[in-house]
C-alpha cells in the first residue's frame, strides 16, 4: 500500500498537467461546437424567413392583390438574395459537412427565381421549363417548400450530432475538473502533512540544539534521516544512514583508546630523585592504551580576543544591517582578551546581534545597536543595547526568580544561554526605557571571565623508555 502511496505521489504532476490539458482541450471544443450550433440556428432562422417571403409572395398572387408590395420586382431580388446568403453561410462554415445542403440550397434558389419568373409573366417563354411544358406556380411552391424541409430536416440532424457530442465534452470537463480539485486538494494535504512533519522535526532539531548544541545526542541522526525521508529523498536518506553507521562506529574505536592527557602530564620540576622515580613508576604503569588531547582541547577554555570575534561577526551580518539601514556602534578595546572557545563565542556573538538586528524591526524610531566591553579585575562586561522591542515583563520576572514560569525567551538568545554556559559565562535581560519611563528597546549584558595575553602552553614532553626517562632527569636533577 505504501508503494502504491509513493508510486500514486510521484505521478501526481503529470496528472494534473494531463488533467489541465483535458480541461483545456474540452473548454476549446465546447466553444468551437457552441459556435456551430449557434450558426446552424442563425441559418435555419434565416431559412424560415426567405421561404417566409417566397409564401408571401405566394399568398398575394393566389389572392390576385396585383398592388401588393409582395409581387413587386425589388421584394423579389431581395428574397433571391436572402436564399444567396444562406448558400454562402453553408459553404463558408460547413462545406464538408454540410455539402448535401449546399447543393439542395442552390436547387432551391433555382426554383425561388423561376417561381418569380412565373409570378412576373405568366406564360412567358421564362415560365415555361426546359422540357417544354408550361409550370403552375402552385407546383413550384409545393416543390420549393419540399425542398426548403429536406434543407432544415438535414440542419436539424447535424445540429443534434454537434449537440450530443457538446455534451459529451461537458462531462468529460466536469469529470477533468473535479478531478483536476481532488488532485489539487490531496496535494495540498499532502505538502500540509509534510509542512507539519518539518515542524515538529524542527522542534526536536531545536531541541537538540539547545542541548548543548546536539553534538553529542544520538536522536540527531534519527531526526535528519527521518526528515530525509518524508521530503522523499531516498537516496540521499540511505547515504546519510550509511555515513551517520560508519561515523559511530569510528567514534566508538576511538572512545576506547582515549584518556584524559591530565592525568599523564604532572609537574616535577620541585620533586626529590625519589618522588620523581615515584611519579615516573606511577605513569609508566598507567593501563590506558593510546593518547589524546582532543577531549581536552574541547574543555579547555582558551584566551581569545573579544574586539577580533566581534569584528568577524559583524562582517558576516554587515550586509543584513545594511538592508534593513540599522546604524551599529561598537567600541572593545583592541587587546581585550576573554576565556572561552572560539566556536562557542562566535555562535554567541553572531545569535546575539542577529536578535538584535530582529528586535529593531519592531521599533517605529532610529534603528540602532550598541556595543561595547570593559575589564572589570577578573570579569569583561560585555553589553550590546538595542532599540525597538523590549524584553517581556514575565521573562524578567521569572529570571530573577520572581515567578516560577514566564514566556519562553527567543530562540537566539536561547541558544545564546545554552553556549554562554559551555564557557562558564552568564548573561543578563533588561530594557531600555525613555525619560517616560516607556520601553524603547532592550539590553543584554554578557559576563566572561577575562583573559591574558599569553597563555600558558605546553613547552617540553620526555618520551622514550622508563630507564632514558629516569636517566635524563637524574641529569636534570644533577
Amino acid at each position: 500500500m505504501k508503494k502504491i502511496s509513493s508510486f500514486l505521489e510521484h505521478k501526481r504532476s503529470i496528472a494534473g498537467l494531463f488533467l489541465l490539458a483535458a480541461l483545456v482541450s474540452n473548454t476549446y471544443n465546447i466553444q468551437e461546437n457552441a459556435g456551430r450550433i449557434k450558426r446552424l440556428t442563425n441559418f435555419e432562422s434565416g431559412m424560415q424567413t426567405c421561404f417566409s417571403r417566397v409564401n408571401q409572395t405566394y399568398t398575394a398572387k393566389m389572392l390576385g392583390d396585383t398592388a401588393s408590395n409582395y409581387l413587386t420586382q425589388n421584394f423579389q431580388n431581395l428574397t433571391e438574395e436572402c436564399f444567396a446568403e444562406g448558400i454562402l453561410n453553408v459553404e463558408d462554415s460547413f462545406k464538408a459537412e454540410l455539402s448535401q445542403v449546399a447543393k439542395k440550397l442552390s436547387t432551391l434558389a433555382s426554383n425561388v427565381h423561376w417561381f418569380h419568373e412565373d409570378i412576373l409573366s405568366p406564360g412567358s417563354v421564362r415560365a415555361i421549363a426546359n422540357d417544354g411544358e408550361s409550370r403552375d406556380i402552385g407546383v413550384r411552391f409545393e416543390k420549393i417548400e419540399t425542398t426548403k424541409d429536406d434543407i432544415l430536416e438535414s440542419s436539424e440532424k447535424y445540429k443534434g450530432e454537434i449537440t450530443n457530442s457538446l455534451n459529451n465534452e461537458k462531462t468529460v470537463f466536469y469529470v477533468s475538473a473535479t478531478l483536476l480539485v481532488i488532485l489539487m486538494f490531496s496535494e495540498y494535504m499532502s505538502n500540509t502533512r509534510r509542512r507539519l512533519s518539518n515542524n515538529i522535526r524542527e522542534k526536536e532539531a531545536q531541541a537538540e540544539l539547545l542541548d548543548n548544541g546536539g553534538a553529542a545526542s544520538v536522536k540527531v541522526g534519527e531526526i535528519i534521516k527521518s526528515v530525509l525521508d518524508q521530503n522523499n529523498l531516498i537516496n540521499c536518506s540511505k547515504l546519510f544512514a550509511n555515513y551517520h553507521e560508519h561515523q559511530s562506529f569510528d567514534k566508538t574505536i576511538k572512545n576506547k583508546s582515549k584518556f584524559s592527557l591530565e592525568g599523564l602530564i604532572t609537574p616535577i620540576g620541585n620533586q626529590t630523585l625519589v618522588g620523581m622515580n615515584e611519579t615516573i613508576d606511577k605513569i609508566w604503569n598507567d593501563d590506558s592504551i593510546g593518547v589524546t588531547a582532543d577531549n581536552i582541547e574541547d574543555k579547555m577554555l582558551l584566551d581569545l580576543n573579544l574586539e577580533n570575534m566581534s569584528s568577524s561577526v559583524v562582517d558576516l551580518l554587515a550586509e543584513k544591517l545594511f538592508s534593513r539601514g540599522i546604524q551599529l556602534d561598537v567600541k572593545i578595546p583592541d587587546n581585550l582578551m576573554v576565556k572561552g572557545r572560539q566556536e562557542e563565542l562566535e555562535q554567541t556573538l553572531y545569535h546575539l546581534i542577529n536578535y538584535a538586528i530582529n528586535s529593531t524591526d519592531e521599533g517605529s524610531g532610529e534603528k540602532n545597536i550598541s556595543i561595547f566591553a570593559h575589564r572589570l579585575g577578573d570579569i569583561v562586561a560585555f553589553d550590546l543595547i538595542h532599540s525597538g522591542l523590549g524584553f517581556d515583563e514575565e521573562i524578567l520576572k521569572h529570571r530573577v526568580g520572581i515567578t516560577s514560569s514566564g514566556k519562553s525567551l527567543d530562540v537566539d538568545l536561547q541558544i545564546c544561554q545554552t553556549l554562554l554556559e559551555e564557557i562558564e559565562a552568564r548573561f543578563q535581560l533588561d530594557n531600555k526605557l525613555n525619560q517616560n519611563g516607556e520601553i524603547i528597546g532592550g539590553r543584554v549584558k554578557i559576563i566572561f571571565k577575562a583573559g591574558t595575553n599569553a597563555s600558558a602552553r605546553l613547552v617540553d614532553l620526555k618520551v622514550g623508555s622508563k630507564k632514558d626517562i629516569q636517566a635524563i632527569l637524574n641529569q636534570s636533577a644533577v
